[in-house]
């Protein structure tokens, strides 16, 4: 079996599927040599890729000459435009575009000035040899700063094609030329094929293909004539490359019908011949190559074909790129009117150009004029009949049916899984369907709105790496600006002195308390607080919850021990040894307690100046009078109103004590030793408050509530538990610094013990005139040296007789539980300087005793009764 290559030297053709045999009207154009038109005064000449990949070099006003490029890029696709003639750039703006549509494209208009000046770059042209010795990026640089394209049609750059990515080994020189009415190429052969062969020889160096084929159809003989003979005076091997005259079909100038009509190869769907080792290049794009690599001379011209009826002078003529088509028409002497067809290309694969101002482009061959005898009128389109012809006439073998009703429903995916890209628009189905359907019309819009909807594609995946981008930009520069961040506290760290880490500690500390100060403003008042910073500790509460518990585990068994008729004396030793267990660890809760216990003074000390002014000069009845108008309009807590009626009851007692002068001894005796026991550790106090003093008083206080219980255990739980801690909140109170509120303290626990000493006696039967002598005693050594003090005295129990008065009349025993601390502690307060103000003082102690013992006897004899607060 023979090779390819062995097949092509034979001179093997193969057949093409489809095709068709149109008029040809070539003699129209081919019977006169190539003529040159008066040059026009004004050139358009588009930049549409100024923005994408190139600038422009030159703005309205500036001098160009001939040749002298217009915009400036780097990239490999780059192709550059230049200018036509020398002149003056008179406007860069937009204007309607040889297209179709005659969408306005951005262009540079050029004022002619006639003087043909040239650019400098432009030289004689070099010899074969110098040539020769140019490196083919040298060659390839030429071919682009040339912008050089492809003069076939298709206008694809050159310089990319001549840089494939992989070997060639069949170089195919295209000079088909099957469309009707064109001429351009034939006549290029003509009368330039030397240029045209040493094109093709630089296209050999660049490459090294191992055959070369000049492909001419048979209606050109002349061409076919003068392009062998170029070949054998050529430099080129004589077995490599040689001329193969192909039958006339259209469109077998195709590239790829062209490829399979020389090779028998079918280029596969949205492959190019590269892939197959095959290139294929314009009789046109060669001669170009010869101008840009001997002189270094632009693109800026090609040969156009005029033909048609409707001219006078058809021809194929140098035409400057830029040219408006109206110019040529008027140079060629155009007879038809507005209305008549101008056709950019051949009748077959050529479109209307709406706007005769548009210009004349690289890839434009031919501008055909026809009258109506020509081509007719365009026929309204019937529907399909499903005969078939189109797809017998496709050279593409596609199915042309398909394509066109998934086109007109816009059905453009469907349509592209026919393939519709592989049309090569040639115009076959067009000119065989009787019905008159412009197919190719169709393809052309589908094809364009695919080619939309995949530019679109294309932005949104770059917008999406553009943001991908971004952000591993952002976040990099983020964990840059972290780790030096990091970097720089570990240099700051290294180099620090010991003062300065503790200054760092500190502010570390100062910020965990502010933070913890905010804390502490949502919890109750109660909580413990650190020194001097609010800042509560955990370990705080902790430690106060565990000494309450201490406390009262301490004072429950200090009351199972103790038996009914032992010695006070041992319960108050337990009572201060759990009490002073408790102060120990309530340490922390000092400073709460005596702001709790310094408002309470204050208010006491208010309320009793405010009952002092009002009761001087005034008699004992005056005094309680005021006493009980000081009672209602001083606001009052609730266990200050159970302590006043508490006080009430006893004065009222005192008072009929005295109008009958039936006051008992033991009574009298017992008030005189609770207010000894009560002046003296506040006599005491007011001397100095010394850490020794603090201490006595809470031992007191733990005292007076270990009996407080104890007298309360006859009744129920509910009635003990309340007052034990009442008192034990009014001990905690006590201020550390404050000699007023210790005193007090003192005074409350003194009350308290003798409290719960009688209750005690009456429990156990025991008689209370045994403890009279050391009451007495104690009264005795209290000093009496403040008048203030006295009159505080008597005002006292004026307002502790009111208080009994109130308290008989509602005669129930429910309030009687409360310790009337805070009154009797205003009653006990003060010290004594004449006997009178002692023996009143002692008269109302005994009374307010007389009155407790009726009371818990009542309270004895009613068990079902209630504390309420």
């Amino acid at each position: 079996m023979l090779t390819l290559l062995e097949q092509i030297d034979k001179g093997t053709l193969w057949r093409i599927p489809g095709g068709i045999h149109p008029p040809e009207h070539k003699s129209l154009s081919n019977q006169s040599e190539i003529a040159r038109l008066p040059l026009a005064d004004h050139y358009l000449v588009p930049v549409p890729g100024v923005g994408e990949n190139c600038t422009l070099a030159v703005k309205a006003g500036d001098t160009v000459t001939k040749g002298q490029p217009l915009t400036l890029g780097e990239g490999f696709r780059y192709l550059p435009v230049h200018a036509p003639a020398s002149g003056k750039v008179i406007a860069i703006e937009a204007r309607a575009s040889n297209h179709a549509s005659a969408l306005p494209v951005l262009t540079c208009v050029i004022e002619n000035d006639h003087q043909e000046q040239w650019i400098d770059t432009v030289h004689a042209p070099l010899s074969p040899e110098q040539v020769a010795q140019m490196d083919n990026d040298a060659i390839i640089s030429r071919v682009q700063a040339a912008g050089i394209a492809g003069l076939g049609g298709a206008a694809f750059p050159t310089h990319i094609k001549l840089k494939p990515v992989s070997d060639i080994e069949l170089l195919i020189i295209n000079g088909v030329e099957c469309e009707p009415y064109i001429t351009s190429d034939d006549k290029l052969m003509q009368e330039a094929c030397d240029e045209i062969v040493r094109g093709i020889a630089i296209i050999h160096q660049l490459l090294g293909p191992k055959r070369i084929i000049v492909a001419i159809e048979d209606n050109k003989p002349q061409a076919i004539e003068q392009m062998s003979h170029a070949l054998n005076r050529s430099q080129l091997p004589s077995h490599c490359a040689r001329v193969s005259k192909i039958p006339t079909l259209y469109p077998s100038g195709g590239e790829k019908q062209l490829i399979q009509i020389l090779t028998g190869q079918e280029v596969p769907s949205g492959a190019i011949p590269a892939n197959l080792g095959i290139l294929v290049q314009n009789v046109g794009t060669a001669y170009s190559i010869t101008q840009a690599v001997y002189r270094n001379m632009p693109l800026i011209e090609r040969v156009v074909t005029l033909t048609g009826q409707n001219i006078a002078k058809p021809g194929n003529y140098w035409v400057p790129i830029g040219t408006p088509v109206e110019h040529l028409l008027a140079a060629a002497q155009f007879k038809g009117d507005e209305n008549s067809p101008v056709i950019i290309g051949g009748p077959m694969m050529g479109y209307m150009l709406p706007n005769v101002a548009a210009p004349i482009t690289k890839g434009t061959n031919c501008v055909l004029l026809p009258s109506e005898q020509e081509v007719a009128p365009p026929s309204p389109e019937q529907p399909c009949i499903r005969c078939g012809e189109c797809a017998q006439a496709c050279p593409a073998q596609l199915l042309p049916q398909q394509l066109f009703w998934h086109a007109k429903a816009q059905e453009y995916d469907k349509a592209a899984s026919y393939n519709l890209r592989d049309c090569i628009e040639c115009g076959c189905c067009s000119f065989v369907c009787p019905s008159d359907i412009p197919l190719v019309e169709y393809y052309r819009v589908a094809k364009s709105a695919l080619r939309q909807e995949a530019e679109e594609k294309k932005q949104a995946e770059l917008a999406k790496q553009r943001f991908d981008s971004r952000t591993l930009r952002l976040e990099q520069e983020k964990q840059a600006r972290e780790e030096k961040a990091k970097q720089a506290a570990e240099r700051r760290k290294a180099q620090m002195t010991g003062s300065d880490k503790d200054a760092v500690a500190a502010a570390m500390a100062r910020i965990k308390a502010k933070k913890a100060a905010q804390e502490q403003d949502q919890v109750p008042a109660t909580t413990n607080i650190d020194d001097g910073k609010g800042a509560a500790k955990p370990q705080d509460k902790v430690a106060a919850a565990i000494a309450r518990a201490k406390a009262k585990k301490a004072a429950q068994k200090a009351k199972s021990e103790a038996p009914a008729s032992t010695e006070p004396t041992e319960s108050h030793q337990q009572a201060t040894t759990a009490n002073t267990g408790e102060a120990a660890a309530m340490s922390q809760k000092d400073k709460v307690a005596a702001a709790i216990a310094r408002a309470k003074a204050k208010k006491a000390a208010q309320n009793s100046a405010e009952v002092s002014e009002a009761s001087q000069g005034a008699t004992q009845d005056e005094v309680q009078n005021l006493g009980q108008d000081a009672q209602e309009t001083a606001p009052l807590s609730q266990k200050e109103k159970v302590a006043a009626a508490i006080a009430r009851a006893k004065a009222k007692k005192a008072a009929q004590a005295e109008s009958a002068h039936e006051a008992p001894p033991q009574e009298d005796a017992e008030g005189e030793q609770t207010a000894t026991k009560a002046s003296t550790p506040n006599a005491t106090e007011t001397e100095a408050s010394s850490p020794e003093a603090i201490k006595k008083a809470k031992i007191a206080a733990a005292v007076a509530k270990a009996k407080a219980k104890k007298a309360q255990q006859a009744n129920s739980e509910e009635q003990v538990a309340e007052p034990v801690a009442t008192d034990e909140q009014a001990v905690q109170a006590v201020p550390a610094d404050d000699p007023g509120a210790i005193k007090k303290a003192k005074i409350a626990a003194a009350v308290e013990k003798a409290k719960a000493k009688k209750a005690q006696q009456e429990k156990t039967g025991e008689k209370a005139a045994a403890p009279v002598a050391p009451d007495e005693r104690t009264v005795q050594e209290a000093p009496i040296e403040d008048p203030e003090a006295i009159k505080k005295a008597k005002i006292a129990a004026a307002v502790a007789k009111a208080k009994a008065k109130k308290a008989q009349q509602e005669k129930t025993g429910k309030e009687v539980a409360e310790p009337a601390a805070s009154d009797e502690q205003t009653v006990q307060e003060a010290p004594f300087e004449d006997a009178e103000a002692i023996k009143k003082a002692k008269i109302a102690a005994a009374v307010a005793k007389a009155k407790a013992k009726k009371l818990a006897k009542a309270q004895a004899e009613n068990p079902n009764n209630e504390h309420k607060d």
